[in-house]
């Protein structure tokens, strides 16, 4: 025999006996009380987890609107390299104006950094692009090269700013 068997097989008396009075009264009470802490809790998270939602939502909102709205004018351009580039050449000067302070050594490797893409901006995609492509898929194509850039760019100047 295990050891429950055992326990049951010694305590027989105790299972065949009533409990005792009031015992079903008080388990009665316990069953229709409501766990305050566990819907404080429940309700607490519920509330939590939408504050992030809304949170994230807004985030992605404005970072979809900010991306759109800076690169939307040079999408519509019929030269797109010049109008990302003029952007990116404004962004390489707010970031020479936040490296001032720098230590020399961090400066000069940040805007070696900046002068890095730019000059692979400047040297363009176009040329690698078959031209069997349609017209539609190479100003795709294009675009996310040079948003890539643009917003490489940005991300140092974010960096920069915090």
């Amino acid at each position: 025999m295990n050891k429950i068997e055992q326990y049951i097989h010694e305590n027989k008396i105790l299972f065949e006996q009533e409990p005792p009075s009031g015992h079903w009264e008080r388990m009665q009470q316990k069953m229709n009380q409501k766990p305050y802490r566990r819907n404080f809790l429940q309700w607490s998270m519920s509330i939590a987890a939408s504050v992030a939602i809304i949170c994230a939502a807004v985030f992605v909102f404005q970072y979809v609107k900010k991306t759109n709205d800076s690169t939307m004018v040079c999408e519509n351009t019929p030269d797109m390299r010049s109008c990302y580039l003029s952007k990116m050449n404004l962004i390489a000067g707010k970031i020479a104006i936040l490296t001032k302070d720098m230590d020399p050594r961090d400066q000069q490797q940040v805007l070696s950094a900046v002068q890095s893409i730019i000059g692979m901006a400047q040297n363009g995609i176009e040329n690698e692009i078959p031209k069997e492509l349609p017209n539609t898929e190479t100003r795709s194509i294009v675009s996310s090269y040079y948003k890539q850039n643009l917003e490489s760019l940005e991300s140092i100047e974010q960096r920069l700013k915090n």
